[in-house]
């Protein structure tokens, strides 16, 4: 048998095995048992979170002879063996990508009409459902509101907005939602199992987090990885693969910005550049490591999104070494230089100068009232947040990269 990539071969086929999307199967499965199934659907949301996965499990479900307890089709009977061997007259898929004119959308008219040769009801997967032409949804209406009772239409596209609401309004409408990293992490855990893949559980999360909620996205790449690491997924092996940088490469560039280092923090930034890395990635992953350490003080269970398990004790330790004042501040300067490097050619230079601003930020949050006699102007301990500080203690943010540098001029350097 020829290779499948582990996007096909592990497809769900019950709602039992579908990743993350516990709202929307618990619904379908409450609907199925009790015999209440709309005669329309609307699936939407971000790729590879299993829309088109749910209408097929959904098709197969209705058309299902002996429904488990739970909801799920049984896989056992005859028409879910012919759904399981592609050869069920009951499914019906059409890509509207290539497929959006007034002449698609009218064939499909003719056909609903007719019964299913077998089973109960023809369901009909209308995959990118955004890209229809306004006249096709228009000659669409009258059958999506009534259609024969044999026939269920399934709408599945990533882009809402691009439905119109009449046809919005003769839907009901699931949600969704990007898969939390923790899970796909977990899935492809059980995965690499079954391949025989020997995988790093923070190799696989770090693959989880790449997809940005995509299970499609993570398959593919793990598919990719395994192939390039010969089947020995290791953190490092795939920090490499993806050209990513390490979490502590960042929190050392970070400290060197809170310690009034900009000297080594241009070095490392030019280090990492000649070694291939992209600015804007560096940019980014800058952000999002000035991001986490003020999550880790106002809501440190979000971290457990996008950080891997051992990274994230590091990053409640650090955190409170920082101030909001410096955090808040160092992503503003950021955000701005994302926005101008989109419309750069020097991207580099971009970095470079958004990095010099976040160097002057502890000189110009620092407050010289209230600082501990003992601790240096720019040191770690200066800008320790304290919970308990009334805020007239706070120090008095800048109102420009100007006044900041004025302030700094006044301010000694930190040996």
């Amino acid at each position: 048998m020829a290779h499948q990539v582990s996007a096909r071969k592990y497809r769900p086929v019950s709602f039992s095995q579908v990743v993350g999307q516990p709202f929307v199967v618990q619904t379908l499965r409450n609907a199925l048992k009790h015999g209440k199934i709309a005669h329309a659907y609307l699936f939407f949301g971000p790729r590879g979170v299993g829309k088109t996965t749910c209408a097929r499990i959904l098709a197969r479900a209705v058309n299902c002879e002996s429904l488990t307890p739970e909801g799920d089709p049984c896989g056992v009977c005859p028409s879910c063996q012919r759904f399981a061997e592609g050869r069920s007259f009951n499914l019906i898929e059409i890509d509207a990508a290539s497929h959006n004119s007034v002449e698609d959308i009218r064939l499909i008219v003719e056909q609903v009409q007719l019964s299913p040769p077998e089973g109960r009801y023809k369901v009909y997967i209308i995959d990118e459902a955004h890209m229809l032409t306004t006249s096709a949804f228009n000659a669409f209406l009258k059958t999506l509101e009534e259609p024969p009772p044999h026939t269920i239409f399934i709408l599945a596209t990533t882009e809402k907005h691009k439905i119109p609401a009449t046809i919005l309004s003769r839907c009901q409408r699931f949600d969704f939602r990007r898969i939390p990293t923790e899970a796909i992490a977990e899935h492809l855990r059980a995965i690499a199992q079954k391949e025989g893949v020997e995988a790093e559980r923070e190799a696989l999360f770090l693959i989880a987090a790449k997809a940005e909620g995509g299970l499609r996205d993570a398959l593919s790449l793990f598919d990719q990885m395994a192939s390039r690491t010969a089947g020995k997924l290791t953190y490092a092996a795939t920090l490499e693969a993806l050209e990513a940088l390490d979490y502590d490469a960042y929190f050392q560039m970070g400290d060197y910005l809170h310690s009034w280092k900009p000297e080594e923090a241009l070095r490392s930034m030019r280090a990492y550049l000649a070694a291939g890395y992209e600015a804007a990635s560096l940019l980014q992953g800058l952000l999002g490591h000035f991001r986490y350490l003020l999550l880790a003080q106002y809501e440190p269970s979000a971290l457990s999104e996008g950080i891997p398990p051992h990274y994230r004790q590091k990053y409640l330790e650090t955190a409170p070494h920082y101030s909001e004042g410096f955090l808040l501040h160092a992503i503003d300067l950021l955000l701005e230089g994302e926005r101008r490097q989109m419309y750069s050619r020097s991207p580099e230079i971009v970095l470079e100068a958004t990095l010099l601003k976040i160097a002057l930020l502890p000189q110009a949050l620092s407050a010289p009232a209230t600082a501990s006699a003992t601790s240096a102007p720019g040191s770690l301990a200066t800008s320790t947040r304290s919970a308990s500080s009334p805020a007239s203690s706070r120090p008095q943010v800048p109102r420009s990269l100007e006044e900041a540098k004025k302030k700094s001029s006044k301010t000694p350097h930190p040996s």
